[in-house]
This record gives structure tokens, C-alpha cells and sequence, in this order.
């Protein structure tokens, strides 16, 4: 039994229930991340229990009741879970969410009032990379509260906001309900008639030259459609966002263990995995770099002919010697913080379809549809209009769907075969192949005068940026530019290197660059803090950023800058908890409490051009069509706009549907979904296209009923007259007359944001040369955060009681939504902190599993009090900015300043395992052996 329904299949035995429920039954909603029992997104209610279907094979559910996402409620209605997962905000990519619902109701039919804790032992093997759990503890807590009260069902209607005064509001997202049901569709979900299937064989070895390749037994398996190999690449063998030299199929040499080497089109996917085997590949093994330091030594071996310096950033500020001098206190002191794998929950798929009239489609999920179709069309040797790339629902990114891994693998296959070619990454491909986090080496020297003022800051990075460019100058630029943090500092030396080596290669990770020299910048000025007897908060305070200072690449702030003010609310904050934290110490409790702050660029910067465009237009059936280039990721993009749209033309947000990520759309290239830009610049052409539309309806209806335009306006669904309040026509029916009339009422802008310029050879105010020229981002996002944290002395173990993040967002479009970065960014924050690195070994990945990466479960998510703080930015929409990113770049410090704080320890090595604080423990003379039982 199926969802009620006997189901009758003959199947091979050791078929996986997962593998029938999606291929044979199409029952989509239940998600493949992993298949190997480490996620959670394939749960089903199994005779009763909630069960990961990826572990049951066929012939075990013979004669067995499964349950699964479809079949939770009546149709055209939602579950009492599904309702309160939408109204809680529990809902970003929702790849993991019809698990987490499944789960969420076994435990429900066998204990109607769980605890918090119950919940969280009920939902501890699903993971959710998104949301940091705590919007999903609440839903699970409303829908008892639901379910108890007799409530059976909801309407979908029911949920949606029918007013347009929806900026500022927490509205239900545009997509929840569709993920709430397990109706998205996720790349891996497109079936199409005639669908073959890829695969590629990776690399053996980190670095070595191929000698040969011999496909002839793998070409000979049945089944097999086609082995294609570099020589089958008819245009450029590369791709990369700024420097395309990563190979699509690898030539004569492979440069780290996630090359490509070999594509196996085959019928079915086990096919081409036995195809893959047959394929023999001769190597002569080089020698290989795995660190920074070992790629810069005189004799190492070259990765790339130019040599292993991806890019050296420099910022010089002041007069770095002579602060130095003046400074009362000088710390030195070195850090150093992992590779970190995404580990967002939907695997890389693409499907790419050739069309009739000969354009190759190509469906992922992307974050920068445009950037794929450039890349693709280039290697494909066709023109960019033969190519039609399509956004797909994103199951996470967090900026490892950036590069066209996945993407340009599937086109090339449907390319030479003309059949539909799916690509799907295993988990272990995943891991192997994608850009990760950069593991950097942080080198500070901190000086400061006696009352607390930061006279000198000298900082060297080495980022490991692995194998290939990727994105990697591009983060070190970031590196550099925030290694200070938010603080006023007038003499400035940074240098900061992305080095090659023969590792999985480095890219777009959420923070971009910034997270690791947070965590050495707050490291610093918590020891400076001590050293000079000042508390953490307070020399914060004295040294952060305001209205007209200066940043250290010379940026003269003029609006904005809300770290004071996130600050003071976590201040504040923390204040409320001492009378609970000094109980705790007194029952013997070692308790510490640590700050920290951060900010962000949001938008490109660094003389990139960075614009958006938008299309809004009125259809006859009243509702508003808005088209946009932005990609969705699960952190609400779409809503966001859909807001923007409803409150600029007054009409209400139940009747915008929103658009995005097709490059044969009218839309022009809005650039890739990074950087926390889209809310300013899609926002800003969102904003600036309904303005023009509204004027446009304003102005037809004006003419239709001989009145003025100024005495007329929308209201909701229908024109009124603002004098006596009659309701002149509807919108369906005012735009089925201009139809009739051959008008389209409909506008369009492309929105241009403010200039920025490349990194000045000096950070100094030159009165010659215009502060405008001084200006490498248009905006920035800012945040202070505080962990109060209880540590055992005996194990190690490090429990977070509290965090508190106070984000300056500039307007809350979405208040819930925002509130969920935070606490997604602070969970994932805290991985950064104490459990999560991705391990390499001679560039052999060690870390080959969901389960290895050690990702924070719903057992580790902490009591998180975010607070919004709102200082309005002149040029965003409604004063928005972004803080996308942000959110988790103060966490990982705040820890790790809380457990020195608790134990007088100093972790300078990320991630404070239970291991490396009892070795610090030891090395302090304070290790406290296990008492015996």
C-alpha cells in the first residue's frame, strides 16, 4: 500500500524503495540527497515508523503501509505540518522539507504534545543546511497545537496574504506551498520521454599527465550510447566564472582528484556506471602541492604554466611602521580555518534536451543562468541564442552552484547523442567535484593605544584555492578587503595570496572571503580587550564604524552603517541572561560569553558592473506577471520581489506571480544570484518597473473613464476614485479592454547600480582624486553577535546555550525570511565553530560523506534571538539591503571568544573540537581528568 492505494509491481528485490517510489511511481516529493541514510530528505512513514527509504530495499516493503509526502493530506488542501511549516518560515529550498514533514508526523500520530526535546530526537536524521532548525521546532510545536485542537486540514487560500501593504510584512512565501506538498520540482525530478543518462570517471590521481585513453570495451557494453572524451569538445575545453580553464574532459593532464576524464552516455544510469569501469586511462603520476606554503617554495612543481599565484591583493593604508610605534599594545598572533564542504541537500542534476529547431535547452539548478549559457554556448562552439538555459527550485547553494560542473556535462552529452541526457552527482561526485570553502592561513599584528583605539593592523592571508580558479581571486579580494573587520583603523598593510594547489578547488562559499578573517580580526580584538583590561563589547564600541568614517580601502561611508546600533541591541541582550548565567556558575557550570562582529559587501563591487533587469505586466485575468533574472535559492528572492511589486503598484501580493531564470526570456543578463545583491538590484528594477506600470494603468484607465489620473488609484484588485471611493473597473477587466484596444499594459527597467572602482594602490584620501573613485562596493551589511556557551572541563564538549544576532539589514523586507538567514547563518556558523572540515590527504579526499562533514542537526541548535536592526540605505528598495551572507560570519569567532572566556583557553585553529581544547587545557596545565564512576 501506497498512500492508501494498493500498489502491484514486479521489481528486482534489491531495488530500493526510494529508487520505485521516484522512477516507477513518480512520487517526486520524496528526495534523493544522499542515498546512503546520512540526510533524512528521503523519509517515508513505513508501516507506521518514519523510515529512510534510501535503506529499504523492495524486499522488504512487500505487503507494507508507506506513507509519503503526497499522500499526507486530501487534495487541494494542507496538513496541519505542511500549514505551519509555510506560516513559521520553516520553508527555504525545501529539498529537505517533505522529509522533515514526514518525520515530523510519525511523531505526531504516536505522541499528539511533544517536548522540545522529543522533537528534536524525532527529527535528529533529517538535516536542514537552511533554516538552522529553529522555524521548524515551531512548526512542529503550532501543528500539535493544530492537530489537538481538532484541526484536520487546511486551505492553501487560507494562507496567502490578500492585502498589497506587504513590505515589512512575514507574507507566506511565493513557493511554500508547492515545497510544503513535495510538488517542487528539483532538476533530478524532469522526466522526459526518451531520456538517456551520463556519467563521468573522475581523476585517480591529484596530479599527473594522461598518457592515454582506452574506451573501446566500454564503447562495446550494451546499452552504451556514446564514450566521449576532450577530443569530443568541438569549441573551447574549459569553463570557470572569470578564468574558464577548468577542462570540461581533461586532455593531457588532470590537475586534482575531481577531473573529468571520460563521459559515458548510456541508457540507464547502471550501464554507465559498468561502462565507466571498462575505461582505461594510462597516467604518469606527478608530483603534487597541497598546501600554500609548499606551492610557494622555489622548487614546486608548477600547477598552471603561469605559475601557483592565482592573485595577490594588496591594501596599504597610513603609515603601518609608524602605528606600530605609537601603539601601547601590539598582538601577534596566527589562525587558521579549514576547507568546508556546502553540503547543501540536492545533489548537482542537469537535464539538457536538444530542441526541434536545433537550440539545446538545459534545465539546473543554477545560481546565474546567463553565465551558463556564455560558458556552454563557447564550448559547444554555438551561438549564445542556439542555447536556452533554465532556472530550476535550488535544493541550496550557498554559492557552490556558482560554476557549471554539472551543466556543461549533460549539454555536451545531449550535443553529440541528440537524445535528452540527464547528469545526476552521486553525493561522493558531489563532494569530490565542487567548489568548497577556502582553507586560509591568517598571519595579524594588532596594535593599540592604551584606551582601547586600534592604531595598526598588519595581516598576511594564504587561501588555498585548489586546482583551479574558480572564484578564488575573487573571495581573496574579500579576504582582504573585510580582514579588518568593521572598525575605524588608520594605518593599514594587507596582503592576502590565492595559491594553487593540487586540491578540490575553492570558490563561492556563504560569506565569500569574509568568515575566515573574521574569525582572526575578533580573535585579535578580544586579546587586545584583555590586555588592555577592557571589556569585548566596549572596545567594539570605541572602534566601530559610523556615518562619514573611513573603511580600510578608503571607502568614505556616508549613510547606513548600522553596527553601533547591532551593537547596542546585543548588549542589551546579553544583559537580560547574566542573572541566569551567574546561577549556572554558581551550581559549578564553567560559562562564557563572547562577541563579535562582521560586515559584507552587498553587490559585485570592485568596477564590475552589477545590474538587474524586471518585467511587470497586467494579465486579463488580473493577476500581475512578473519576470526577473534572479535564481531562487530557498532564501526567498521571489517573495521579496513579489512584495516590492504589490506595495509599488498597490495591488494585492496573492495576485503576483513572480518568473525568473530563463535566458530566452525578454530579461537582460541580471548576473549570477551572489555577493547578497539581488534584493538591492533585482529590487531596485522590481521597484522601478512597477512604478513605470502603475503609470501606465493609471494613465489608460484615466482615459477610458475621462479623469484625471491624479484622482484615481489601485487599490487590491480594482481602480478606485480617490475622491468618492467608488470602484471605477477591475484590473481583469481593465486589461482585457486595452487587449481589445491592442495595448498590453506592461513595463520594464533595467536597473543600474551605483559604480565601483577597483582597489586603489593607496587607501589614503588624496584631495586630488574624487572620494567617489574610493568606493569598491555600493553598500555594505553589518551584524554583532554574542554565544554564551557552557563548557566541560572533563570532555571537552562545548554546549551553546544562547546565540544572539543583531543584523543590520537596511529594511526587513520580509521580516520572517530574514530572521530565518540569520538563524540558518548562525547554525551553520556554529559548524563552523566546533564540528565541521573538510578533509584532504595528499589531495585525497577524506571527507567523502554527508555523515563525515559532521553538519549541525536539530540536536545542536541552540535558544537564537535574532534581532533585526534596520538603517536604511537610501538607494535600496524601501531602504533594503541584503545580509544573506552575513549572518554567519560573526558566529564561529563569538564561540570561540566565549570559550576563552569560559576557560581562559585560546582556540586559533577552527574547529574547536572537543580534542583541541582539552590539548589546550592540558598545554595551560588546567586539564581536569574524567572523574570515576
Amino acid at each position: 500500500m501506497v498512500n492508501g492505494k494498493e500498489v502491484i509491481a514486479q521489481v528486482p528485490p534489491q531495488m530500493l524503495l526510494l529508487t520505485f517510489l521516484r522512477e516507477r511511481l513518480r512520487l517526486t516529493g520524496t528526495k534523493n540527497g544522499c542515498a546512503q541514510g546520512h540526510c533524512g530528505a528521503c523519509m517515508v512513514i513505513f508501516d507506521g515508523e518514519a523510515k529512510r527509504s534510501c535503506l529499504i530495499k523492495m524486499s522488504q516493503a512487500d505487503g507494507k503501509r508507506v506513507e509519503t509526502i503526497e499522500g499526507l493530506a486530501p487534495p487541494g488542501e494542507l496538513h496541519p505540518l505542511q500549514a505551519a511549516f509555510i506560516r513559521q518560515g520553516a520553508i527555504q529550498c525545501g529539498f529537505c522539507t517533505p522529509g522533515m514533514i514526514m518525520s515530523a508526523k510519525a511523531l505526531l500520530d504516536e505522541n499528539p504534545s511533544p517536548s522540545v526535546e522529543e522533537i528534536k530526537s524525532a527529527l535528529a536524521r533529517n538535516l536542514c543546511r537552511c533554516t538552522g532548525y529553529v522555524s521548524i521546532i515551531r512548526a512542529v510545536q503550532e501543528a500539535s497545537e493544530m492537530m489537538r485542537q481538532g484541526i484536520k486540514s487546511v486551505s492553501p487560500p487560507s494562507l496567502l496574504e490578500r492585502s498589497y501593504q506587504v513590505v515589512g510584512q512575514a507574507v507566506a512565501r511565493k513557493d511554500a506551498v508547492l515545497k510544503a506538498k513535495g510538488d517542487t520540482k528539483y532538476a533530478d525530478d524532469l522526466f522526459v520521454e526518451g531520456t538517456v543518462y551520463a556519467k563521468a570517471l573522475r581523476s585517480e590521481y591529484p596530479h599527473a599527465e594522461i598518457l592515454g585513453i582506452d574506451t573501446r570495451e566500454a564503447e562495446a557494453t550494451p546499452g552504451v550510447i556514446a564514450v566521449l572524451t576532450a577530443k569530443d569538445v568541438p569549441g573551447h575545453n574549459g569553463f570557470g566564472l572569470i578564468f574558464p580553464h577548468q577542462p570540461v574532459l581533461a586532455r593531457d593532464k588532470v590537475r586534482y582528484v575531481g577531473d573529468a576524464v571520460a563521459l559515458v552516455v548510456a541508457e540507464t544510469q547502471d550501464i554507465a556506471e559498468e561502462a565507466l569501469r571498462k575505461i582505461r586511462v594510462d597516467y604518469r603520476e606527478l608530483r603534487g602541492v597541497f598546501t600554500p606554503q609548499e606551492a610557494l617554495l622555489p622548487d614546486a612543481p608548477k600547477i598552471h604554466e603561469e605559475g601557483n599565484i592565482l592573485k595577490h591583493h594588496k591594501i596599504r593604508r597610513g603609515d603601518i611602521d609608524k602605528g606600530f610605534a605609537e601603539a601601547d599594545v601590539i598582538i601577534e598572533g596566527r589562525y587558521y580555518t579549514p576547507f568546508i564542504e556546502h553540503a547543501y541537500l540536492e545533489p548537482e542534476a542537469s537535464l539538457a534536451v536538444p530542441e526541434k529547431d536545433g537550440c539545446l535547452t538545459v534545465y539546473s539548478a543554477s545560481q546565474g543562468v546567463f553565465t551558463d549559457r556564455d560558458q556552454i554556448s563557447a564550448i559547444l562552439n554555438l551561438p549564445k541564442e542556439k542555447v536556452r538555459a533554465i532556472h530550476l527550485p535550488t535544493g541550496g547553494a550557498f554559492g557552490g552552484k556558482e560554476e557549471p560542473v554539472v551543466q556543461v556535462l549533460s549539454a555536451l552529452a545531449a550535443y553529440h547523442t541528440k537524445r535528452p541526457v540527464k547528469v545526476v552527482f552521486s553525493r561522493k561526485e558531489s563532494i569530490r567535484v565542487h567548489p568548497k570553502r577556502h582553507a586560509q592561513y591568517l598571519h595579524y599584528r594588532t596594535g593599540a593605544a592604551r584606551e582601547g583605539r586600534i592604531v595598526a593592523v598588519e595581516v598576511e592571508i594564504l587561501g588555498d584555492t585548489g586546482a583551479y580558479a574558480s572564484l578564488g581571486a575573487e573571495v581573496l579580494f574579500r579576504s582582504a578587503c573585510f580582514s579588518c573587520g568593521p572598525y575605524r583603523i588608520p594605518n593599514v598593510k594587507v596582503d592576502a595570496y590565492a595559491v594553487y594547489t593540487n586540491n578540490v578547488p575553492c570558490g563561492a562559499m556563504r560569506g565569500f572571503g569574509t568568515p575566515q578573517p573574521a574569525f582572526a580580526a575578533e580573535s585579535q580584538m578580544d586579546r587586545v580587550a584583555e590586555q588592555l583590561g577592557l571589556d569585548p563589547l566596549e572596545i567594539r564600541e570605541i572602534n566601530a564604524l559610523e556615518e562619514g568614517d573611513t573603511t580600510i580601502t578608503g571607502h568614505i561611508l556616508e549613510s547606513s552603517v548600522g553596527i553601533k546600533e547591532s551593537l547596542a541591541a546585543v548588549k542589551k541582550a546579553v544583559a537580560r541572561t547574566e542573572q541566569e548565567m551567574q546561577e549556572r556558575r554558581k551550581r559549578g557550570s564553567k560559562i562564557g560569553v563572547g562577541v563579535a562582529c562582521a560586515y559584507k559587501n552587498v553587490g559585485l563591487g570592485g568596477v564590475i558592473k552589477d545590474a538587474a533587469g524586471a518585467i511587470v505586466e497586467l494579465k486579463e485575468d488580473g493577476t500581475i506577471k512578473l519576470s526577473v533574472g534572479t535564481a531562487e535559492m530557498g532564501q526567498g528572492t521571489y517573495s521579496a520581489m513579489a512584495q516590492i511589486a504589490a506595495q509599488t503598484l498597490g495591488i494585492n501580493y496573492n495576485k503576483i506571480e513572480v518568473f525568473g531564470g530563463d535566458t530566452s526570456s525578454e530579461i537582460l543578463d541580471s548576473g549570477v544570484t551572489t555577493a547578497s545583491r539581488q534584493t538591492f538590484v533585482s529590487g531596485n528594477a522590481v521597484l522601478a518597473a512597477s512604478q513605470k506600470l502603475k503609470e501606465t494603468i493609471l494613465s489608460f484607465a484615466s482615459q477610458e473613464f475621462n479623469i484625471d489620473p491624479q484622482r484615481i488609484s489601485i487599490r487590491g484588485d480594482r481602480i478606485v476614485d480617490k475622491g468618492d471611493g467608488r470602484n471605477l473597473i477591475g484590473l481583469a477587466e481593465l486589461a482585457a479592454l486595452a487587449r481589445k484596444k491592442g495595448q498590453i499594459l506592461r513595463a520594464d527597467h533595467y536597473y543600474l547600480a551605483p559604480r565601483t572602482y577597483p582597489l586603489p594602490e593607496r587607501a589614503d584620501w588624496d584631495p586630488s582624486v574624487s572620494p567617489e573613485t574610493y568606493r569598491i562596493h555600493f553598500s555594505y551589511c553589518f551584524g554583532t553577535q554574542a554565544a554564551i556557551v557552557e563548557v566541560d572541563e572533563e570532555t571537552g564538549e562545548v554546549k551553546i546555550l544562547k546565540v544572539i544576532a543583531a543584523h543590520d539589514v537596511g529594511k526587513a523586507i520580509h521580516p520572517r525570511n530574514v530572521k530565518g538567514q540569520m538563524e540558518g547563518g548562525v547554525v551553520m556558523g556554529l559548524g563552523y565553530a566546533l564540528r565541521e572540515e573538510f578533509r584532504l590527504e595528499e589531495g585525497r579526499i577524506i571527507t567523502d560523506t554527508l555523515s563525515k562533514c559532521h553538519i549541525p542537526t536539530i540536536r545542536e541548535t541552540p535558544e537564537i534571538e535574532a534581532i533585526i536592526v534596520e538603517d536604511s540605505h537610501p538607494q535600496g528598495p524601501y531602504g533594503a539591503k541584503g545580509m544573506g551572507e552575513v549572518s554567519m560570519s560573526p558566529t564561529a569567532p563569538a564561540i570561540i571568544n566565549a570559550i576563552h572566556d569560559a576557560l581562559g583557553i585560546r582556540i586559533t585553529e577552527l574547529p574547536a573540537t572537543r580534542e583541541k581544547i582539552l590539548q589546550a587545557l592540558e598545554e595551560k596545565g588546567r586539564f581536569k581528568k574524567p572523574s570515576s564512576s
